[in-house]
């Protein structure tokens, strides 16, 4: 891969797309084979693919006693923010200005969704991996996707998993097809 792709991860449910991008993040270490991130001709370590990839998914939990202003703050010690927009453009970007001080707890799970995506987007890293984006979003929350898609769109590698909605990854140029990964 390199610098600007956009690649699509399409298989049926249980066909191992979850499994690949968290071994890719380095949330799962692989029971077999190895996998490296080079970036400039240089390794990564895995202890620092944080600093490297985003990742979000529907099935990741955000520290819901953070208010939404703090739950920002707090993604900016751990990774910087593309052009260091504000907190408070952040939540505008979210259509979230007054839940500025609501604890993430008290959100749907398409203000959740949105949240997890906006911080993937909007953080500073050369990968972005996007585990089914559109789950837990109406027709709004997917053409706000679309949005933030187009926007953020910048010179990083993009990965997205689906199975098969167009909506999630129709941007991609290049589709990697799982197909019965699992025995």
């Amino acid at each position: 891969m390199k610098q600007g792709d956009k690649i699509a991860i399409l298989g049926l449910n249980g066909s191992g797309k979850s499994t690949i991008v968290k071994i890719m993040s380095g949330f799962v270490i692989p029971s077999e084979g190895s996998v490296q991130l080079t970036i400039d001709n240089k390794t990564v370590h895995t202890d620092h693919y944080y600093r490297q990839i985003s990742y979000t998914a529907p099935y990741l939990e955000l520290p819901e006693e953070f208010t939404l202003a703090q739950l920002i703050n707090f993604q900016r010690k751990l990774k910087p923010i593309v052009n260091n927009i504000s907190t408070d453009e952040i939540i505008n970007k979210l259509g979230m200005e007054r839940q500025k001080n609501k604890s993430v707890e008290q959100f749907s799970s398409g203000m959740k969704q949105r949240l997890k995506l906006l911080l993937a987007l909007q953080s500073d890293a050369a990968i972005t991996i996007l585990d089914e984006p559109t789950v837990n979003l109406d027709r709004q929350g997917i053409e706000w996707y679309r949005q933030l898609i187009d926007e953020c769109n910048r010179d990083r590698i993009i990965i997205v998993c689906s199975n098969h909605q167009p909506e999630e990854y129709d941007f991609c140029l290049q589709q990697l097809m799982i197909e019965q990964y699992k025995a």
